[in-house]
């Protein structure tokens, strides 16, 4: 029997809750939405931005599914509404005989939306990165950086490093003689020069975005060569109010607005990378041209006053990873992928120099609280 792939429907939830528990089984972590109604972002006609859920059906049962995001991005100075690729699941990956499920799902896609991205993806092994490949995307890392707040607590609770037991004791042996606190405050500082901002900085946290976020948002749109729109409505779409895992700050100069950054704070648990470290983020960030260092630095000490072991960010513009590293972070393994389809592509054209000069974050990807799906931290 043919397979077609249609928008999720309400008839469709049966089917979708036994596709989920096939693949569970089967020892795949990820569920489907179990609504046809997306919980985060549903369309509304006042919004530019919203997802759509899409289901891959093989008669009456659910084989496959994504979701397309859909929001408005500055190309080269041109506002163009552009899909985002997310959450592919196919039963492929439990049962070979629907191994083109997947395939079949991201033409689909294609149709719907040429102007295509795909981001996070989880590293160039994956089976979506190989296919997108195959297929001629274009594709970078937006580069992680990190700063450790905390060394001792770093140490001891950095699980993705602890994997080997010699790396343990040897990181148990820095973290209790006091050298991995030398090491680590050595080489953060080996590249900073921001970490101070002058006296007529000012960073204020605020409930939600309004006019001054606008202004910021004409006067840097014509910037950078892609970047996601982000206006007020779009930013309180992304980071709403009701949602207490995000904390906003402006960052101000004389009392006018230069730069805002969203913030999370959570409290890990047994996390199979930083285990029960409090971890910051800076999910997105925004600010005029020259004034990226500020914000950053605002940004850094709001995450070390609220209590952070360590601060995560992803990157890829060129301004924004300086002003992170002027600040202490070190670069790290990246696995966050930035992939576009081969029209998006001639759009960025040529490719290698449009990305030096994209402002792509957290923030941009399939809601910045799957990163860190915990608890968020007073």
């Amino acid at each position: 029997m043919p397979i077609v792939v249609e928008p999720l429907s309400d008839e469709h939830i049966a089917a979708v809750q036994g596709f989920n528990c096939r693949i569970n089984a089967g020892g795949i972590a990820y569920r489907f939405p179990e609504s046809s109604v997306p919980q985060w972002l549903p369309r509304r006609e006042s919004l530019p931005i919203y997802q759509e859920h899409f289901v891959a059906l093989e008669g009456d049962a659910v084989r496959g599914g994504y979701i397309l995001k859909r929001q408005p991005f500055a190309c080269n100075g041109e506002v163009s509404v552009i899909g985002d690729y997310q959450l592919p699941i196919s039963e492929g990956t439990v049962d070979r005989s629907y191994g083109l499920v997947g395939l079949l799902m991201l033409k689909n896609a294609l149709v719907r939306e040429p102007l295509l991205l795909a981001l996070g993806i989880g590293g160039y092994q994956e089976a979506l990165t190989r296919m997108l490949k195959a297929m001629k995307w274009s594709m970078v890392s937006c580069p992680f950086f990190f700063k450790v707040v905390h060394p001792f607590r770093f140490l001891r609770e950095i699980v993705a490093l602890r994997k080997k037991r010699y790396m343990s004791m040897a990181l148990d042996l820095l973290a209790f003689s006091g050298l991995g606190w030398l090491l680590i405050r050595s080489l953060q500082l080996v590249n900073q020069a921001g970490g101070q901002i002058g006296t007529d900085i000012e960073c204020e946290e605020v409930e939600e975005f309004s006019d001054w976020a606008d202004e910021i948002w004409k006067h840097i749109e014509q910037r950078y060569t892609f970047v996601a729109v982000r206006e007020a409505v779009i930013l309180n779409t992304l980071y709403p109010v009701i949602d207490r895992r995000f904390r906003r700050i402006k960052v101000l100069r004389e009392g006018k607005p230069i730069g805002w950054a969203v913030l999370l704070n959570t409290q890990m648990k047994q996390n199979k990378y930083f285990g029960d470290m409090k971890v910051g983020t800076v999910v997105d960030c925004l600010a005029l041209e020259g004034d990226e260092q500020c914000v950053v630095t605002a940004a850094t000490r709001s995450l070390e006053r609220w209590g952070a072991d360590v601060v995560v960010t992803n990157q890829l513009h060129r301004s924004w990873c300086k002003a992170f590293s002027r600040n202490g972070y070190l670069a790290g393994p990246s696995n966050y992928i930035f992939a576009v389809s081969p029209l998006l592509a001639k759009k960025l054209h040529p490719f290698d120099r449009a990305v030096s000069q994209a402002h792509i974050t957290r923030g941009d990807g399939d809601g910045a609280g799957h990163l860190l799906s915990c608890e968020p931290a007073t």
